[in-house]
């Protein structure tokens, strides 16, 4: 399965972060965001994104890790966790600058607090 990313908010970057949730998780990704930071953390921070794409105001995604495809089949959380309010280009550079880690930029809550998630299931084909 292959994922796109387009964006056409006005002023917000926004990114795709594709993670596959360990099989042992069963609660759903409403309840894993609603998590408190450290715990969700724990869980999405155990393994590598499966894909990373990136997609400025009114532009096309720009891949950050992958390409977008997700291939084990598995549940993943699809998230942005760009902070609300953040300047674009202030959180491009600072994603170039990171070595591959997430940026620090100061902004508001992530995107996903304000409902900018789901679930994707891969199934195999």
């Amino acid at each position: 399965s292959r994922i796109t990313l387009g964006n056409d908010a006005p002023s917000e970057l926004h990114e795709l972060v594709a993670i596959r949730l360990p099989d042992e998780e069963t609660r759903s990704v409403t309840e894993l965001v609603a998590l408190p930071e450290a715990e969700l953390g724990a869980i999405i921070g155990a393994s590598e994104p499966a894909t990373v794409l990136l997609a400025e105001p009114g532009g096309e995604q720009i891949p950050a890790v992958g390409d977008g495809t997700l291939t084990e089949p598995g549940r993943y959380l699809i998230l942005c966790a760009i902070p609300t309010g953040v300047d674009p280009a202030v959180y491009l550079k600072a994603a170039a600058e990171s070595a591959g880690g997430p940026p620090q930029v100061e902004g508001g809550p992530p995107h996903f607090v304000n409902g900018m998630f789901a679930e994707v299931t891969v199934v195999e084909a």
